[in-house]
């Protein structure tokens, strides 16, 4: 009998809960393979007999018990379950400036990696690149070299199921690095919470801030509206490229260029994203040894040149920052809790209070939920107002009709129209997505 995979579709596949982590394909021994159609993946099952037991509980989709990941990893429990635990908050960005254009923000994850390798403290990394078959898909791959690191810079803001590289592990490696989007992330502190072989490798965890998560379908929307349906024709495809905040840009085939600001690009958020993404609470990839995210404040935005908000969050992570400060790898200056904040005070309330509200209404539906082991106490009357307001604006983008619409404007105008909005909403609801921020209570649930 399929036991365990039978409750990975029941529970997790046929579910908006699904992250596409690739993990239970990665611990499956072979029995399932991980499809790919239009961007989004699937597990199917190609051998018989049933999956291992931890393809199941250690996949990061439903069940995560956050205090007990965060007493494995910190040996405590956070100060506080906004940033979770945090040795030392940083402002900065590499000191090459090579490093520094190439990343999303500062280029501080890839000059860790780098200064990991070149030290021979790894001789592997697990990252991001794109696909040379496809080259508007990522995938994972194990970084054996200075140039393989680089070629990983930048986010990659699609679903790439990272954890299918679990299949290869713990190989030929004496010392690996992961980098991983939150929920990845999870996964491999679980696999770690019982010892699993596959992960014995694995020495540091690193990882950006990750909000939401489009589907692939924002790209295929941003070329129609560019008049391009042929897939084929894409040569190069970069979610943040150029001086910071950066471009999505596309290069084709033929030589064009499509691309517009990352700012205005957002215009496809509310029409592509993934329904998991809106149950995830992990705004700043909280089980990592460091966490990376843009500064988000106009006095940086405005200076351009790259800038990252950077979380040393283990003695590990703290000690290895410290060093590469003294050798002059990274510029960084400590900040405060209540800077940090204010540079991620939309992302940490949209997941910390607005991810609780829609799981609440999971359950109340008799849904299946993520259940994280914590839940706030306080989310005050008027936040969950706006969430219901919010709810709808996510249903009403939802609508194909709203969407053939957008892609017959031009990207400039929508893109524009876009950042005007933006800005007004933000304006309009700073008090109620920071009122009472950081007065917010949680308490734990889970054993």
């Amino acid at each position: 009998m399929d036991f365990w995979w039978s409750k990975l579709q029941r529970e997790i596949l046929q579910t908006d809960l699904y992250t596409r982590s690739g993990t239970a394909v990665g611990l499956s021994d072979g029995i399932l393979t991980l499809a790919e159609k239009d961007g989004d993946y699937f597990p199917l099952k190609v051998k018989d007999g049933d999956i291992p037991k931890e393809a199941f509980t250690c996949s990061p989709d439903r069940y995560n018990n956050m205090p007990a990941l965060n007493r494995l990893t910190f040996g405590k429990l956070p100060s506080n379950w906004l940033f979770g635990e945090v040795k030392k908050y940083y402002l900065g960005y590499a000191k090459d400036p090579a490093i520094r254009r190439l990343g999303s923000s500062g280029g501080v994850l890839t000059a860790v990696l780098l200064y990991l390798w070149e030290h021979q403290l790894i001789d592997g990394a697990v990252a991001v690149r794109m696909r040379s078959d496809k080259p508007y898909l990522g995938e994972s791959f194990i970084a054996t070299s200075r140039e393989q690191i680089i070629a990983a810079a930048q986010s990659k803001y699609s679903i790439v199921p990272v954890n299918q590289i679990l299949s290869e592990l713990p190989g030929p490696y004496r010392s690996l690095a992961y980098v991983g989007l939150p929920d990845q992330v999870m996964a491999i502190r679980k696999l770690q919470q019982i010892a699993h072989a596959k992960v014995s490798r694995i020495n540091y965890v690193l990882g950006p801030f990750c909000g939401l998560v489009l589907h692939f379908s924002a790209i295929v929307s941003f070329l129609r509206s560019h008049g391009v349906r042929d897939l084929a024709l894409v040569k190069s495809l970069e979610y943040r490229a150029g001086e910071w905040p950066g471009y999505l840009r596309i290069t084709l085939t033929d030589g064009r260029i499509i691309q517009a600001r990352k700012f205005h690009a957002n215009y496809l958020i509310p029409f592509h994203l993934t329904r998991y993404s809106l149950y995830q609470v992990d705004q700043t990839n909280e089980l990592t040894d460091i966490s990376v995210g843009d500064a988000w404040a106009p006095s940086y935005e405005q200076r351009g040149q790259g800038w990252s908000l950077v979380l040393a969050r283990s003695v590990k992570g703290r000690e290895l920052l410290h060093t590469m400060i003294d050798q002059g790898y990274l510029n960084l200056r400590e900040i405060s809790f209540n800077e940090a904040l204010a540079m991620q005070s939309h992302g940490i309330d949209f997941k910390k209070r607005g991810a609780f509200i829609r799981i609440a209404k999971l359950k109340r539906q008799g849904k299946p939920y993520p259940d994280y082991g914590y839940e706030p106490t306080n989310i005050p009357a008027g936040r969950l107002r706006f969430e219901a307001v919010l709810g709808v604006l996510f249903r009403l983008c939802g609508l194909k009709i709203f969407l053939a619409v957008v892609e017959k404007l031009p990207v400039r105008l929508s893109g524009g129209l876009f950042v005007v909005a933006r800005n007004f909403w933000r304006r309009r609801t700073k008090k109620i997505k920071r009122g009472g921020l950081t007065d917010l209570k949680f308490r734990l649930t889970g054993k």
